[in-house]
């Protein structure tokens, strides 16, 4: 399988050195997840990304922008997606809130689909928040004539009380990667923890997957300051991380 991590687990580190972090470990392909500026720790010109990764390839470009039944976030979804063709990513994540209902968010999915695919890139959705049960998903892309791909995100899933091999075959063909983090499941739902410390196996996700998909891992530590302390560095946590992949 390729191998890939989000810049989320390490957004204080300059492009440069989250590309030598990949490449020293051997990572196929990264994730990077822009600031609250959009821009890559600071770094604002793509074409100068596209260049310190040359070599690895970027899956995505992960914003915090949400397409609802009432708004397609067209002028966000434009910049985000300019920025992502320009520094050679395959994507744009978003997010998208079904409440208002799945027919006219399909319609707005439609158009934000459009327009990223103007700027030259693709619309990549992860499962995520109100929009994770993969029925839903199938639905909305039939709806869109299959208008964009899934980064499935396989704990958020597994939260919602699905069977791993059922999101797979739901999500079948439009996978564009999986992001992967190890929890534990409690009286309470289940809680993150340190990698092979939990319920989730890398094993099991891989046996249903194409070998060209990328498997990610999403490190929340920027998200979940119990996260932060568990692994000394990077370092460390990406070699537990492909030890953890088998």
């Amino acid at each position: 399988m390729r191998t890939s991590f989000s810049t989320l687990s390490c957004m204080e580190k300059t492009p440069e050195e989250v590309s030598l972090l990949a490449k020293k470990h051997g990572f196929d392909a990264v994730e990077i997840r822009l600031d609250e500026n959009g821009t890559f720790s600071g770094v604002s010109d793509p074409f100068l990304i596209r260049k310190i990764f040359e070599g690895v390839t970027i899956l995505s470009i992960n914003t915090g922008i949400t397409v609802t039944h009432a708004d397609a976030q067209s002028e966000k979804i434009k910049k985000a997606a300019s920025f992502a063709a320009s520094c050679g990513a395959c994507g744009i994540r978003i997010f998208a809130d079904p409440r208002g209902g799945l027919d006219p968010l399909s319609c707005m999915l439609a158009s934000s689909s459009g327009t990223a695919k103007s700027e030259g890139t693709f619309l990549l959705i992860e499962t995520h928040g109100k929009l994770t049960a993969t029925a839903d998903i199938r639905k909305l892309l039939e709806l869109t004539d299959f208008s964009f791909s899934v980064i499935w995100d396989v704990l958020h899933t597994v939260e919602s009380g699905e069977p791993i091999a059922e999101s797979a075959r739901n999500l079948g063909g439009v996978i564009a990667h999986v992001h992967l983090k190890d929890a534990v499941k409690t009286d309470y739902g289940y809680k993150m923890t340190k990698l092979k410390c939990g319920d989730i196996r890398p094993s099991e996700v891989r046996g249903l997957l194409d070998d060209s998909t990328a498997l990610s891992l999403e490190w929340e530590g920027f998200w979940h300051e119990e996260l932060r302390y568990i692994y000394r560095d990077d370092d460390e946590l990406l070699t537990s991380y492909l030890e953890w992949l088998g």
